[in-house]
């Protein structure tokens, strides 16, 4: 005989009840998402500029700090390391945040600067090429389509065609407007702009001269990352001084990098890595209150399956199996909503957030181990239950 789901009916005969704690424990899911989802944004933004730059190698000061507080080497950096013979090549790039003069409210706001070479471009970006010949002239400069409308845009939302030619303040130096790009900001300025070296250092908050933020190697396509790292890492060892403290490091290792730091050495990461603990708790406590109260309301019934010679491993099981059913059945509308509110909130924050599929099998086991961890709380009550409890 096929045998009834207890764990299914105890849910399912009070269905108002039931869609209550539903709800309860599909609220504790959607803060989960939505704090993975803030942190994943922590994560793109922060190597937002790393996966635009296509190299081997990346060079940069023992002082590094982010992306955009890189610290600076030696220019001759690129003279040291381009005459190796497992470099094919050698490129600068700059960065730092200015103070941007918005051109309607003369209100300054930290902008991103990114200085690069416009005859050996740092970035990769469909765009960009065609571009480049605009920023030739040292106060030219092309701007972000995804800077906020804080930094202001003529048309009081973006920047496009209608802002080019338009003037404005760059730390006390004036820049024009010649084009746009698009490339996405981060968390360090809610805008970004790109130019020339030689207009970087003419509006560099501190001087840049003989200076570079950053180099980046590509290798021969007969030397592996590791060789190549090798002969950069003795090159610079056998020049000394500050040359041989320069960090040597592969793309991917700088931007695992730049995600640890952002991650782990930032109150902005640290509260929502803390968040989705948060979420985790709270979840797991209406669970519980959830199943503990199914065993105080059913005390009569479960104490008589006992009385019929249940044991206690069964009716555990139909607890956990219960706590089971409440992650699955909570964790549809919850994603569902965490999705609507992925749009809006990269809408109004300019900050992209994306689900992912990792996220998504993150989130439901998450759910499955809170729940279930609720339900184990809650077998202390039912470890109590006994057939006297009928009288």
């Amino acid at each position: 005989m096929r045998r009834t789901s207890l764990a299914w009916k105890n849910l399912t005969h009070q269905p108002a009840r039931t869609a209550v704690s539903v709800g309860g424990i599909a609220f504790a899911i959607l803060l989960m998402f939505m704090q993975l989802g803030f942190l994943g944004a922590v994560g793109d933004t922060a190597t937002n500029v790393y996966r635009r730059m296509p190299c081997d190698l990346v060079l940069r000061s023992p002082e590094y700090l982010h992306v955009f507080d890189p610290r600076t080497i030696p220019d001759e950096t690129l003279r040291w390391v381009g005459s190796l013979p497992e470099i094919g090549e050698v490129r600068p790039i700059d960065l730092t945040v200015a103070a941007w003069q918005n051109p309607e409210t003369l209100e300054y706001r930290g902008v991103a600067v990114i200085g690069v070479d416009a005859d050996r471009p740092a970035l990769l970006l469909p765009e960009l090429a065609e571009k480049l010949p605009l920023i030739r002239r040292k106060e030219n400069v092309l701007m972000d389509r995804t800077s906020r409308s804080d930094f202001g845009p003529r048309d009081g939302k973006q920047f496009g065609p209608q802002d080019v030619g338009a003037l404005t303040d760059v730390t006390g130096k004036e820049i024009r407007i010649a084009g746009t790009f698009e490339m996405g900001t981060g968390l360090a300025a809610n805008g970004a702009m790109l130019i020339n070296r030689e207009g970087f250092q003419r509006i560099a908050p501190e001087d840049h001269s003989g200076r570079v933020s950053m180099v980046l190697v590509d290798l021969k396509p007969d030397v592996t990352v590791e060789a190549g790292a090798a002969a950069i890492r003795r090159r610079l060892a056998q020049i000394g001084g500050p040359a041989s403290a320069i960090g040597v490091l592969t793309a991917d290792e700088a931007v695992s990098a730049e995600r640890r730091r952002w991650y782990v050495e930032t109150p902005i990461g640290m509260i929502f890595a803390m968040g989705v603990v948060l979420a985790v708790i709270v979840g797991g406590v209406i669970c519980y209150m959830v199943l503990a109260g199914d065993v105080l309301a059913h005390l009569p019934e479960y104490a008589t399956l006992k009385a019929m010679g249940y044991s206690n491993g069964y009716l555990c099981r139909v607890l956990l199996s219960q706590a089971f059913w409440l992650a699955s059945i909570a964790l549809p509308p919850a994603l569902v909503a965490a999705l609507v509110l992925y749009v809006i909130t990269s809408h109004l924050a300019g900050v992209p957030i994306q689900m992912t599929g990792f996220r998504v099998v993150l989130v439901a086991i998450l759910s499955i181990v809170m729940c279930s961890s609720a339900g184990i709380l809650a077998l202390r009550k039912l470890a109590q239950v006994e057939p006297a409890n009928l009288f």
